[in-house]
């Protein structure tokens, strides 16, 4: 299904089309032309479309995106389901460790988790005092959270009880150094791929999109 997209640079136009899905915003569209700059090749390999980019600020360092395939959920929040329609798991390696990127969801909606252990945020019980207070109030525990995106060794983790203004569970980032769950600000207003956009070019263009997230 991605043969079309498989070579290099003469086939940069198609893989901006490809990863169109991702933006919804004029914004969004620079962001995605500002990555596009930096492809290099695409590939298919052991059912996934790998795409190739070199990182803007090691010369010596490239970037690949581990697309899986697409998946069809049979419920889950909106932009989450139609991000999995077009690659359920989009991923790449962390110089720093880990791995980085939205990590498909199941059948039911809800998230893959990767390295994700709800037992982290009891381990910073003061400092997620408010967070698992919320849950609790809107009828949910820790056990409930779920890391939608890997942030080499911390995570975006979800909300289910707190909706951002698209009716989505919210985000939060939680370090592995401090176990603390911060909101995601800039994230409350942006769709599951909008988000994706962001946290590549983040890594990939040494750019900041999030004030509260880290690798």
């Amino acid at each position: 299904m991605w043969q079309h997209l498989i070579g290099g640079q003469e086939n940069k136009e198609a893989i901006r089309e490809h990863l169109g899905f991702m933006a919804k915003t004029e914004e969004d569209q620079g962001i995605l032309d500002s990555i596009i700059t930096q492809f290099i090749k695409a590939e298919v390999n052991n059912e996934q479309l790998l795409l190739t980019f070199q990182h803007a600020e090691y010369d010596d360092e490239e970037v690949v995106l581990e697309c899986k395939a697409p998946f069809k959920a049979e419920k889950g929040p909106a932009s989450w389901v139609d991000l999995a329609a077009m690659h359920n798991g989009i991923a790449w390696e962390s110089l720093g460790g880990g791995y980085l990127g939205f990590n498909g969801i199941q059948k039911n909606g809800f998230a893959i988790d990767q390295s994700w252990d709800y037992s982290y945020l009891e381990e910073a019980e003061e400092e997620n005092e408010e967070f698992i207070n919320s849950l609790k109030e809107n009828g949910y525990g820790v056990e409930d959270t779920e890391e939608i995106i890997g942030y080499g060794q911390n995570w975006v983790i979800a909300h289910p009880g707190q909706m951002n203004q698209l009716g989505e569970p919210t985000l939060y980032f939680v370090s592995h150094g401090d176990c603390e769950a911060v909101l995601i600000e800039e994230a409350q207003n942006f769709e599951m791929g909008q988000v994706l956009l962001r946290v590549i070019a983040e890594y990939m263009l040494d750019d900041d999109y999030f004030d509260e997230t880290y690798n």
